[in-house]
């Protein structure tokens, strides 16, 4: 917070915007709803279920598998206001999730190749998540066999899994060291339920906002993988993610 600042770091909206960022990742993370989520996510509750498993969220969040794309540009002639072609590798990607329902489901149903798809917000950060770790080609390249082609919804999964398993395992470890204690450690983790008197519908709307916190990080996080950094993140923000 120092580091960005306004009062320190001068009136940059780049600046500004992180700042604003970071309040609203402080609140994610101090909310036990909202935290329990964004653990979910990511694979670090014992509780949590595979999300590309899991029905129970809406999927109103729309994501493109570069993998399958092809750069025809269809989807960002029909909806603009989420779609886009980027400029360095020629495919499509949705840069903004509160465009209108009805033209997205449009360009889904006129995408050529069935690149776009409906996912919830817990799918959604993990597809993007994934596609930060592979090597990113130019659509041409793609199309002519030089790149790489592979199921981003079975590798978001997959790695989903493991990552709960090692959760699991370890908390297999730290129960056989609870030294005879009545309750596991983690059985008060998120405080008592009973204090968080929200209905569904506000549970639903706290576990939205903070998928997308998760998502809008990395997003920051990813700054200089495909664009040129335009504002450096402190170092002890680059290197994790809570």
């Amino acid at each position: 917070m120092k580091s960005c600042h306004p009062d320190l770091s001068g009136n940059d909206p780049e600046t500004t915007n992180f700042c604003m960022f970071i309040n609203e990742v402080y609140e994610v993370l101090s909310d036990p709803a909202q935290r329990m989520v964004y653990d979910e996510i990511h694979g670090y509750a014992l509780t949590a279920i595979n999300p590309f498993l899991d029905d129970a969220y809406p999927k109103d969040h729309v994501f493109v598998d570069e993998f399958s794309c092809i750069g025809c540009k269809n989807c960002a002639n029909v909806c603009s206001n989420v779609f886009m072609i980027e400029e360095d590798f020629g495919r499509a990607r949705a840069y903004n999730q509160g465009g209108s329902p009805d033209l997205v489901q449009e360009a889904i149903d006129s995408c050529p190749v069935d690149c776009i798809h409906w996912t919830s917000p817990a799918q959604l950060s993990l597809l993007e998540d994934e596609m930060r770790r592979v090597e990113r080609v130019n659509v041409a390249l793609m199309l002519a066999g030089m790149g790489s082609s592979a199921d981003v919804f079975r590798m978001a999964s997959t790695r989903w899994e493991k990552r709960q398993n090692k959760i699991l395992e370890q908390a297999r470890v730290r129960m056989t060291k609870s030294n005879g204690k009545a309750e596991p450690y983690w059985a008060n983790l998120w405080g008592n339920a009973k204090t968080q008197q929200s209905t569904e519908e506000e549970v639903r709307e706290r576990a939205s906002r903070a998928a997308a916190a998760a998502r809008r990080w990395r997003e920051y996080s990813r700054r200089g993988v495909d664009k040129p950094v335009t504002y450096k993140l402190p170092d002890s923000f680059t290197t994790t993610e809570k």
